[in-house]
């Protein structure tokens, strides 16, 4: 549950001494007044080899970096009505990109789960907690959730698109509720903002596909392993593209099967294609034998129908999008990362 900035203000005035040391503290103040601007969350005058430093924090109860950003303007407007004082942002917990954004802009941080960076003349703490990690990968998981990631596909997908909540909604088949919610965490991480006439634009597509790709696994699909006696892979596609149209059944190549006709780079062996449904009738009219090793077939059940958006068809044969090729090359162990960099260099360009 989402702490509120009271309960932050308060927890961290409780975890200064140590979250602060080795310098002294000499006094802490709350809600602290400065001249007529807005008051200080809380101001702390410390002591270090006999230089007296005062700290003015601001806290958010929100550690993304939509909030972080209002924090540093406003911290940096009242550090300079404080002589000799250091403008620092606090929250229960600081995102890594958060962090990056306060060391950029020469402001201090601290959160509760122990992330600390000062650096001044006279001292330079920088501490980052060992569940700083665990902490962000939960909340990136919570982000990149199978029903979460038709909108990001959507948004990556169409990157020059103007979007509203709506419009959003439709494209990627989910409720506008949802949408909501993704999209307000998108714009708190800064992928997202909206313009002047209020739609919503992607701010941030490389990063964003360097997260996801992070964040997303090939093994959450449900893979089932075979072997064929045909060793002519044209001649198999051909079946694969027949056995489709008698089952009435989509299906769509991917790995270096798929990259093969979008973007050819490695030599491959297997092939690996995702099917909607009717396994028992794809390995029948395929010719296919279940084996636990020596697989040289892989029929996936997709782990979310959002991975079969956006297929192409290249000389008659489907194919997964450029972006679902590049997330499921790029951990694959077969030479799959120089593969997915190659779709990403020729045919994303992001």
């Amino acid at each position: 549950m989402q702490m509120s900035e009271k309960e932050v203000q308060q927890k961290l005035q409780q975890q200064l001494k140590l979250l602060l040391s080795p310098l002294q503290i000499k006094s802490v103040k709350q809600e602290y007044r400065i001249q007529n601007q807005k008051s200080a969350d809380i101001v702390v005058k410390t002591n270090y080899k006999n230089k007296e430093t005062t700290f003015v924090i601001e806290v958010k109860s929100i550690g993304e970096p939509r909030h972080i950003e209002q924090a540093i303007t406003q911290v940096k407007l009242l550090s300079k009505a404080i002589p000799n004082s250091y403008p620092v942002v606090a929250s229960s917990f600081l995102s890594e990109t958060s962090r990056e954004i306060c060391k950029k802009l020469d402001v201090g941080y601290i959160d509760l789960l122990g992330n600390i960076y000062i650096d001044l003349p006279q001292i330079h703490l920088e501490k980052e907690s060992n569940k700083t990690k665990q902490v962000e990968k939960k909340k990136q998981k919570q982000l990149f959730s199978p029903v979460a990631t038709r909108i990001i596909r959507s948004l990556l997908t169409e990157s020059e698109e103007k979007w509203t909540i709506q419009s959003l909604s439709e494209k990627s088949q989910v409720s506008l509720g949802y949408a909501h919610r993704v999209v307000e965490k998108l714009i708190d991480k800064k992928f997202l903002e909206r313009n002047i006439d209020y739609k919503l634009v992607l701010i941030d597509k490389s990063r964003l596909l360097d997260i996801w790709r992070d964040n997303y696994s090939f093994k959450n699909n449900a893979i089932y392993s075979y072997y064929t006696f045909e060793k002519n892979k044209n001649t198999f596609f051909n079946k694969i593209k027949k056995a489709s149209q008698l089952l009435k059944s989509p299906y769509a190549l991917t790995l270096h099967s798929g990259a093969s006709f979008i973007a050819p780079y490695v030599r491959y062996t297997d092939v690996h294609l995702y099917i909607k449904s009717n396994m028992d009738q794809w390995t029948q009219e395929l010719d296919l034998r279940p084996v636990e090793s020596g697989a040289n077939v892989y029929l996936i059940e997709p782990y979310d129908k959002g991975v079969l958006q956006n297929l192409q068809t290249i000389k008659g044969h489907v194919i997964v999008s450029n972006l679902q090729l590049y997330l499921d090359l790029y951990s694959y162990p077969k030479r799959g990362k120089e593969q997915a960099e190659k779709i990403r260099e020729e045919k994303i360009h992001f």
